[in-house]
């Protein structure tokens, strides 16, 4: 939903608050770290067919990321503050893990009657600890050098 008149960037830039702008950007910087790590891959090398076929898929989802840092004027060179990297690094996390519960494998096949028992425990253990390690993260010292 582009203006005609060009105006969404001046429209969407007002449209987040100054944690909202935090935490896009600071899940922004996750998200292209991560991207990183996928083309650091030996198994894609950008000489290999693999390679190139994941190579332009990261390419376009960068491509997105820098059309929504200037639809909401997010400069590149906005880093988080390292407590807040820390945080939103074991926040996503800990949604990730709250998908191994076993309630949620069911998708994946049938799910044995004993498994919650014996998994559901390990998974509220490693969100607890996750959430310890969020709360740590207020302690930390902002610069990520």
């Amino acid at each position: 939903m582009t203006p005609a008149n060009g105006s969404e960037r001046a429209t969407a830039e007002g449209l987040l608050n100054e944690n909202q702008r935090r935490r896009v950007v600071t899940h922004l910087r996750l998200l292209r770290e991560d991207l990183e790590n996928i083309m650091r891959l030996p198994a894609l090398a950008p000489d290999t067919p693999a390679g190139r076929r994941i190579g332009d898929v990261v390419g376009r989802i960068e491509a997105e990321i820098r059309a929504l840092r200037v639809t909401f004027g997010l400069r590149e060179d906005e880093k988080p503050l390292l407590h807040r990297h820390v945080a939103a690094i074991a926040e996503v996390w800990w949604s990730r893990v709250e998908d191994l519960r076993a309630r949620r494998l069911k998708s994946y096949g049938e799910v044995h009657p004993d498994l919650p028992a014996a998994l559901d425990p390990h998974v509220e253990r490693l969100e607890d600890l996750l959430l310890d390690l969020a709360r740590e993260a207020v302690h930390l010292p902002e610069t990520m050098e």
